[in-house]
C-alpha cells in the first residue's frame, strides 16, 4: 500500500447492524484506511453488542465511547472533540452508506490533499443526498422529471421514499452494468447551502486549530456544512467522479425497509452471503399515515386534479 503524508481515518457514528454489516465489508477490505473510529451512538444493546463483536474482527476498529451519547443525531456533534490528530485525514461516512469505490480511503484522499489549501471539507457524489441528485441532474446524467430542486431538504430528493426506490434501483442499475464511468461529472463547490453529511472528509490538523470552533454550535450539519465555510471563507467541494450510496433518510426509511429489497440487492454488491436483515416490524401509525397520503393523492389524481406521473428515465 501506498505510504500517504496522512493516515486515512474513516469516522461513523454507530450503529445499526443491518446497515453496518454492509459498509464493514467495504472498510474492512480496504486497505488505504488504517483505522476505523466507531462511534457509539447506538439506541439499543443489540446493536450495541453487534459493535462490541466487530470491534473483534479487526484491529483497524476503535470504539469510542461519550457518557451522553443518546442515539439520536443530536449527539453527534459531541464526538467532535475526537478529530483531534494532525496527522490525519478524516472520512466521516454515515452508518447506513452501503456502497462505496473500491480503495476509495485512497481516492477520496489523494484528490483532497491537491486542493487542502482551497477547501474546508470534501464530499463524493451521495446516492441519495438532495443536492448530489440535484448536481448529476443538472449535468444530465440523470434523466427524470421530477422537480428536484437545490435544496438540502427537497421535497422529493430528501423527503419522498418513492423518490429514493427508483434513485436506488436506477444506481443499482448503474453498477450492475459497469456504467459508473459514464456519469461521473466535474466537481463543484458548496458555499452558503446546508449539505446533508452522508460522507465528508477534512485533515485533522485544520479542525484541530479550529479551537472552540470545532464543537458545532447547535445542528451540527449546518455548522459544518454552512456555517463554518461561510466564517472561515472556506467551501467545501463535491467531486464529481468518485461515489457512495447512502441507504436512507428518516422519512424513507421505514417505506425502504419494509417495501423494497434495496438493502438486500446491496448486500449482495457487497458479496455478502448471509445477510441477516430480513425484515423489520412495521410502525402501524406511520403506515397508516404514509397510506393515507398516497391515497389521497390517488383520489385526487383520479378527479383529474393531478395526472403527472413522476419517473427516472434509464
Amino acid at each position: 500500500m501506498e505510504k500517504f503524508k496522512h493516515r486515512i481515518i474513516a469516522v461513523t457514528p454507530a450503529g445499526r447492524q443491518r446497515y453496518l454489516e454492509i459498509l464493514s465489508k467495504y472498510i474492512l477490505s480496504d486497505d488505504t484506511i488504517d483505522e476505523w473510529h466507531l462511534w457509539d451512538n447506538c439506541s439499543n444493546n443489540k446493536d450495541r453488542e453487534y459493535l462490541f463483536n466487530l470491534s473483534k474482527s479487526s484491529t483497524k476498529i476503535k470504539i469510542i465511547k461519550i457518557e451522553d451519547a443518546d442515539g439520536t443525531n443530536s449527539s453527534i456533534g459531541k464526538f467532535y472533540k475526537f478529530f483531534n490528530s494532525e496527522d490525519a485525514f478524516y472520512i466521516r461516512i454515515d452508518d447506513d452508506v452501503v456502497f462505496l469505490e473500491e480503495n476509495f480511503g485512497a481516492k477520496m484522499y489523494e484528490r483532497a490533499i491537491k486542493l487542502f489549501d482551497k477547501y474546508l471539507w470534501f464530499s463524493p457524489i451521495v446516492i441519495n443526498n438532495a443536492l448530489c441528485t440535484y448536481l448529476l441532474f443538472c449535468r444530465g446524467k440523470l434523466k427524470t422529471n421530477y422537480p428536484l430542486s437545490a435544496q438540502c431538504m427537497d421535497l422529493y430528493g430528501w423527503k419522498s421514499p418513492e423518490f429514493a426506490e427508483k434513485l436506488h434501483n436506477w444506481f443499482i442499475n448503474v453498477i450492475t452494468y459497469g456504467k459508473l464511468d459514464e456519469i461521473r461529472v466535474e466537481g463543484i463547490d458548496v458555499t452558503i447551502s446546508r449539505f446533508s453529511i452522508n460522507c465528508i472528509g477534512f485533515f485533522g490538523n485544520r479542525m484541530k486549530s479550529l479551537g472552540d470552533l470545532l464543537i458545532p454550535r447547535g445542528d451540527e450539519e449546518e455548522w459544518m456544512s454552512a456555517t463554518l465555510p461561510v466564517m472561515l471563507n472556506l467551501p467545501g467541494r463535491i467531486f464529481g467522479d468518485l461515489f457512495v450510496a447512502h441507504f436512507s433518510f428518516y422519512p424513507q426509511e421505514s417505506y425502504l425497509l419494509n417495501k423494497t429489497k434495496i438493502l438486500n440487492r446491496y448486500a449482495e454488491i457487497a458479496k455478502i452471503k448471509n445477510f441477516s436483515y430480513k425484515s423489520e416490524k412495521i410502525n402501524i401509525k406511520k403506515l397508516l399515515r404514509s397510506n393515507t397520503k398516497r391515497f389521497l393523492r390517488s383520489f385526487i389524481s383520479i378527479l383529474g386534479i393531478r395526472r403527472r406521473s413522476y419517473q427516472i428515465f434509464y
